[in-house]
């Protein structure tokens, strides 16, 4: 089915002069599409702006199911060097986002689906950016022991949500709450730490390419602090540590935290 036969309300713009500005750029829509995007411009400059910005991707993906767009944005996303991947990233946060907003503001979509859309880019946007990172160390012999085929996993690291990821409850204006582990039964005993310190550098890197504020804007403030122990503990730690952390430390909300963890992104096997 179509955006518009499934359209079911439509906001009214606070911003009439705003509003305007939209029109004559969709006139060739049906007149219930161009109502749901003056509409939605007239009360958001965010997603006006936006709807600007996309306009030529916006109007012919108005003739199809979001459904088949959320999937062909989130399978297009190319694995590529982090360079280009920050770029592509950035643009498909802005499609996703706008889809979503409208889908949400027209009754397209209920309110689960609406979080669920946003969650699997996060999830997406999270694993590309990991593997680009890990995968870069390992083709250049970094990681100890790796073979190409294991930057498919990130070589071992998974990043667990947590929160509203991990519930797959994200929003529009919601960061990301990641714990990065990295399975150390996948090293020589001696080359642990040289492998945690190539993780360590590639959680970084991927919390920055998620972050940094470009001219094409950002993808998801990340934020890794509720891993174990974060006052002292290095962005991605072993799993081995982690386990026995919560052992014999962890606090009560932190083992509470795991009621909405969810292996997202890299080794999701050893992260279940």
């Amino acid at each position: 089915m179509t955006f518009a036969s499934r359209l079911t309300r439509c906001p009214i713009p606070y911003d009439t002069d705003r509003a305007a500005d939209l029109g004559d750029r969709f006139a060739a829509l049906p007149p219930e599409l161009r109502e749901l995007l003056t509409g939605t411009a007239g009360c958001s400059p965010y997603l006006s702006d936006l709807i600007q910005h996309e306009a030529d991707w916006l109007e012919p993906t108005l003739a199809r199911g979001p459904e088949t767009v959320l999937t062909e944005l989130l399978t297009a996303l190319p694995e590529t060097a982090p360079d280009a991947l920050a770029v592509a990233l950035r643009q498909a946060k802005r499609r996703v986002a706008l889809l979503a907003g409208l889908a949400d503001l027209g009754g397209v979509w209920r309110l689960e689906e609406v979080t669920w859309a946003l969650t699997q880019f996060a999830d997406m946007a999270v694993d590309l950016a990991l593997r680009a990172h890990v995968g870069a160390d390992i083709a250049r012999g970094r990681l100890p022991g790796a073979a190409a085929a294991d930057a498919d996993i990130a070589g071992g690291m998974v990043a667990l949500a947590m929160g509203k990821m991990g519930a797959a409850e994200l929003n529009y204006s919601s960061d990301i709450d990641l714990i990065c582990l990295f399975d150390d039964t996948r090293f020589e005993r001696d080359q642990v730490m040289e492998a945690r310190s190539i993780f360590i550098k590639a959680t970084r890197k991927m919390a920055a390419m998620l972050s940094d504020h470009t001219g094409d804007g950002y993808v998801f403030r990340t934020d890794l602090r509720l891993r174990p122990d974060a006052a002292v503990t290095p962005v991605c730690i072993s799993m081995g540590a982690a386990e026995q952390y919560y052992e014999a430390q962890g606090r009560t909300w932190e083992r509470a935290a795991f009621v909405k963890a969810r292996a997202a992104a890299g080794d999701i096997a050893a992260g279940d």
